[in-house]
């Protein structure tokens, strides 16, 4: 065994950038060590092992077997990840109170089979789901899952029955005891609150669903469908808080697909017993499981193709939604019944009234505040303006690569999120790929009415790309430089860099950086300063065209490089606070620590995206402000 002991830092956006790094393990000391396998130990090593040989039985479908039943997302692509969420089926791949309860079924089966009393069937089946939790890691949905069977099977033993509500808010109140900041995680609340769904709803529903039915149909597909629809709507608010969109197609998908998991996870393990006593049929029946994932796969892409399979929804319209619905509630249970009372109708135009005035309230608190938002897009820039009368304009668009788009991942859900219907401006500093690489996704995707950039001659694909959606949807494109001005709801923003005319004297060898765009913002009193990727001599040039006499908010430069961030630019700006966008762990070394030590000398703040996730500020016509990370 290796041992290594360090400090476990989390992501404060819990890996945004990246869905597959919650953060990482700053390591102190490392050592190798000879001892026996500890019980814990041997399940996770149990799970590795299964792993691998799940790749062998299923060579085609492994990545989405991992996925069904060791809760392993990594091997899935960009594309199946999204099918599955836009066609509302997300669930499926977490692991859930639905796999947990596949499982245990097959438990209380073999122990029906074995002539087991049914009190013992429970015990097996709580035991056994207790290995397959601990062996996954413990997802929340899993453990709440196997709390509640034990709470049954303890009382089968003890001849009681268990009511289904006590149950749960039992295994709400252990967990919470166990690990207190589960209350945060979106997995936590959405398993708790589906299962609250199933437990309040889902039975007034089949009845509702079989009473219009008229007896025609069957009570096993009313009971599916009530419970599809009732943990749906539990999750509903849930999922568009944290997700900011809701499926529409979600409850017939889930109703098509879930049969096909249903069939599919016995089949994962029956290849993998199998193979353990007859290697080819273990394979046999693993070539049988990957036609079902495939099926499985194949409707999940059809329903997510589907037009409007799921719709975009902001965090105002979702609290003015749920602020509606809980209003004619009470007016509901407040007024009488009958004439003046509160029917079907006026709940209807209550809650439709919160979800339209909502926005309105939104601007009214809003206005007079200029936010400026660093999203935590990783080893690039990406940064929101919101005027203060909610306009918006975008100053780089993060990087990309093949498996992974920040505007179409990060930027596009936050402004989505927000309520944003349209970028004002989209400013590109300059054209390397960790600054234009979501250009292309937000040209597509979202309406902007302008794209700004410092003219700098370019053959990357990004930038052509941007270039070619930009002409097609005929959004204009235009060159600044310096002395170029604009104002925006009574936000100033100033071009101090590149100069008239193209580069100065020696910016020829400082490749695409020598030609960033560099923004001076005022606001009354408030300033900050944008630098893109400015190098020193940059610094050199554009702090006599700098307006302020000091800046509250310095962008810092190139990610906190070495390059940037001069003892002369601290001494000009005087910045109160810095962002630095970078990426965790990243390989260039950013930021510099001569960087950090500067800013920190000079007075300065220092929030970094690698450490508190997304940097949100907000800022008033008298020069006061708040920043924070963690937005």
């Amino acid at each position: 065994f290796v041992s290594l002991r360090g400090v476990w830092r989390r992501s404060g956006a819990a890996g945004r950038a990246d869905p597959f790094q919650a953060g990482y393990l700053l390591v102190a000391r490392g050592e190798a060590e000879a001892r026996p396998v500890r019980p814990s130990e041997a399940l996770l090593l149990l799970g590795g092992r299964v792993q691998v040989r799940l790749g062998e039985l299923l060579p085609r479908q492994k990545a989405l077997a991992w996925a069904l039943v060791l809760a392993r997302k990594e091997g899935l692509g960009p594309e199946v990840r999204e099918a599955f969420a836009r066609a509302g089926t997300a669930h499926l791949l977490a692991i859930s109170g639905f796999h947990v309860g596949v499982v245990a079924g097959l438990l209380l089966l073999a122990g029906g089979l074995l002539g087991l009393p049914h009190s013992s069937r429970f015990l097996l089946g709580s035991l056994g789901v207790w290995a397959y939790v601990l062996a996954i890691g413990l997802p929340d949905a899993a453990v709440r899952a196997a709390l509640i069977l034990s709470a049954l099977a303890a009382g089968r033993l003890r001849t009681r029955f268990v009511v289904p509500l006590g149950a749960l808010a039992a295994a709400f109140l252990l967990f919470l005891l166990l690990d207190p900041g589960a209350l945060l995680r979106p997995g936590f609340q959405l398993s708790f609150a589906g299962t609250l769904g199933l437990i309040l709803w889902s039975r007034g529903i089949s009845r509702t669903i079989e009473a219009l039915g008229k007896g025609r149909i069957p009570r096993t597909l009313a009971g599916a469908v009530a419970a599809g629809i009732a943990s749906t709507l539990a999750t509903l608010p849930l999922v568009a808080w944290h997700f900011g969109r809701v499926s529409v197609v979600g409850i017939p998908a889930t109703l098509v697909a879930a049969p096909l998991v249903t069939l599919a996870i016995p089949g994962i393990f029956g290849s993998l017993l199998l193979s353990l006593i007859h290697p080819s049929l273990g394979e046999a029946l693993g070539r049988g499981v990957e036609v079902v994932l495939w099926l499985l796969e194949l409707l999940v892409q059809s329903a997510a193709r589907l037009p409007m399979a799921s719709l975009w929804v902001s965090r105002p319209a979702i609290v003015a939604g749920v602020a509606g619905l809980a209003l004619a509630l009470l007016a509901r249970h407040a007024l009488p019944s009958g004439r003046g009372g509160m029917g079907p109708s006026r709940l209807a135009t209550a809650t439709l009234a919160g979800v339209l005035l909502w926005p309105l309230g939104d601007q009214i608190l809003g206005r007079g505040v200029l936010e400026l938002v660093a999203l935590d897009v990783g080893q690039g820039d990406a940064l929101l303006l919101r005027s203060p009368r909610g306009r918006w304009i975008l100053v780089d668009a993060g990087p990309r690569s093949q498996e992974y788009d920040t505007g179409e991942r990060v930027i596009l859900p936050y402004l989505r999120r927000r309520g944003a219907s349209a970028l004002d401006l989209l400013v590109l500093t300059h054209p390397d790929l960790d600054h234009i690489g979501g250009a292309p996704a937000i040209l597509r995707g979202f309406p902007v009415r302008g794209v700004l950039d410092p003219g700098e001659v370019a053959g990357k694909e990004a930038l052509l790309e941007a270039l070619e959606v930009a002409q097609l949807r005929e959004v204009p494109w235009r060159t600044a430089a310096a002395g170029d001005s604009l104002s925006l709801d009574g936000v100033a923003i100033r071009v101090l860099a590149p100069g008239v005319g193209g580069r100065g004297e020696g910016e020829e060898d400082e490749g695409a950086n020598g030609a960033s765009l560099v923004l001076e913002l005022r606001y009354g009193a408030f300033a900050a300063l944008l630098t893109g990727d400015a190098p020193a001599s940059s610094e050199i040039r554009f702090l006599p065209r700098l307006l302020s006499p000091r800046v509250q908010l310095l962008k810092v430069g190139h990610h906190g490089s070495a390059t940037s961030t001069t003892p002369e630019l601290l001494a000009r700006a005087a910045p109160e606070t810095a962002l630095i966008s970078v990426g965790r762990r990243n390989h260039f070394g950013h930021p510099h620590p001569g960087v950090v030590s500067r800013l920190e000398g000079a007075g300065a703040r220092v929030l970094r995206t690698d450490r508190e996730g997304t940097l949100v500020v907000k800022a008033r016509r008298d020069g006061s402000y708040q920043a924070k990370g963690g937005g």
